[in-house]
C-alpha cells in the first residue's frame, strides 16, 4: 500500500489490546482500507495523543481502543472535528467500566462506543462513515450484507444435518404472501433521517430538532410506533439521498435494532433513560452482533447524536 495515504487511523491505548486490534484490522482488509497504526496512552502519554491527532489532517476517522478507565477516545476527541469510534476492552469487570467511560461523554464531545472487545465493528462503522462519499465502498458494504443470508442458510443446513432427529419434519410454506412495503417520500436534500420511538420524551425530542436546526442540517423527524414494522421498513427503503440514520428509543432499543437490519449507512443509536436507569437500553444498543454496527451514545444524548451526525457528513 506504499503511496496510498490511510483515512482510518487505530489508537490503542496499549500494545497489549492487539487482539482486538487485530478484529479491526481483519475488516480493513476484508474492505481493501488503509490505516494507520499508533499507540499511545491518555494518562501517561497524554501529550503524544495530542501530536499524533493534530499532525494527522489526513485521516477521516479515529478508532480508539482502550480499557479500564479507557479515556483516550475522550481524549482524541478533544483534539479532532473527526469522528471518532472507541472500542472498549474487557480488562476488568467484563468491561463495563471501560464502555461506561467511552459512551458516556460530556455534552458537545461525542464518541461513537462500540460493544466490549467489538474491535470488528469498529471498523465497519469506519467503512460505512467513508462509504457516505464512496459509492464504490457502499456496493461492498451492501454486498457484504448481503452474504450473511447465505451463511445463516448454511449455518441452517449444518445445524439440520447434526441435531435433528426422525421427529424432525419440514414445515410445508405458504404459497403467497404479500411484502409490499409503500414507499415513504423523503425529500431529495434530506441528509439525515430521525426515527424516534413514539412514547419518547418530547423534551428529548424538542432538543433534536433544535440542534438539527442550528447545525443547519436537512432532515427528516419522525415518530414511529413499534406495532407498525411496515412503516419502519418504509423509510429505511426510501434511502437513497441519506446520509445518517439516527435512532431514538428505550427499554430494549429494539428500533436502533431495527433500523441498522435494514441498511449500510452509518446509524447513531440514542438509548433513553426510560427504565432500569437506561442500563437496559444502553447494553441492548451497544452490545451489537458482527457486522451490524451503531455508533451509540450516550444516555438520551440527543444533542451529541447530531453533532456526530454533522461530523460524519463533513460540511
Amino acid at each position: 500500500m506504499s503511496g496510498i495515504q490511510p483515512k482510518i487511523m487505530i489508537i490503542m491505548g496499549s500494545a497489549s489490546d492487539k487482539v482486538i486490534a487485530q478484529k479491526t484490522i481483519k475488516v480493513l482488509d476484508e474492505m481493501k482500507i488503509a490505516y494507520d497504526l499508533k499507540v499511545a496512552s491518555a494518562h501517561r502519554t497524554h501529550e503524544r495523543v495530542k501530536h499524533i491527532v493534530k499532525t494527522h489532517s489526513n485521516i477521516d476517522v479515529f478508532i480508539a481502543i482502550a480499557g479500564l478507565a479507557a479515556h483516550l477516545p475522550g481524549v482524541i476527541a478533544s483534539f479532532t472535528d473527526k469522528p471518532v469510534i472507541a472500542v472498549p476492552v474487557d480488562v476488568k469487570f467484563d468491561g463495563l467500566d471501560a464502555l461506561v467511560s467511552s459512551v458516556q461523554m460530556v455534552k458537545g464531545v461525542p464518541i461513537a462506543t462500540m460493544g466490549v472487545d467489538r474491535g470488528d465493528n469498529a471498523a465497519w462503522l469506519a467503512c460505512e462513515i467513508l462509504a457516505v462519499y464512496d459509492k464504490s465502498l457502499q456496493d461492498k458494504l451492501v454486498v457484504k450484507r448481503e452474504s450473511y443470508n447465505q451463511k445463516i442458510e448454511n449455518s441452517q443446513i449444518e445445524l439440520i444435518e447434526d441435531i435433528a432427529t426422525d421427529s424432525y419434519k419440514f414445515s410445508t410454506e405458504i404459497d403467497e404472501y404479500s411484502d409490499e412495503i409503500k414507499d415513504v417520500n423523503i425529500p431529495k436534500d434530506v441528509e439525515v433521517v430521525v426515527l424516534v420511538e413514539e412514547d419518547t420524551d418530547n423534551k428529548l425530542v424538542d432538543s433534536l430538532a433544535t440542534k438539527l436546526n442550528l447545525l443547519g442540517l436537512n432532515y427528516l423527524l419522525e415518530k414511529v410506533s413499534l406495532t407498525n414494522p411496515d412503516l419502519i421498513s418504509a423509510y429505511m427503503k426510501s434511502q437513497e439521498s441519506v446520509k445518517v440514520y439516527i435512532a431514538v428509543s428505550g427499554l430494549s432499543t429494539v428500533l436502533i435494532g431495527a433500523v441498522v437490519a435494514h441498511t449500510t449507512k452509518p446509524v447513531i443509536g440514542v438509548p433513553c433513560s426510560t427504565k432500569l436507569n437506561g442500563l437496559d437500553s444502553l447494553l441492548s444498543a451497544i452490545q451489537m452482533p458482527p457486522g451490524v454496527p451503531v455508533a451509540t451514545l450516550g444516555l438520551d444524548a440527543v444533542e451529541n447524536a447530531v453533532i456526530y451526525a454533522k461530523k460524519i457528513i463533513g460540511k
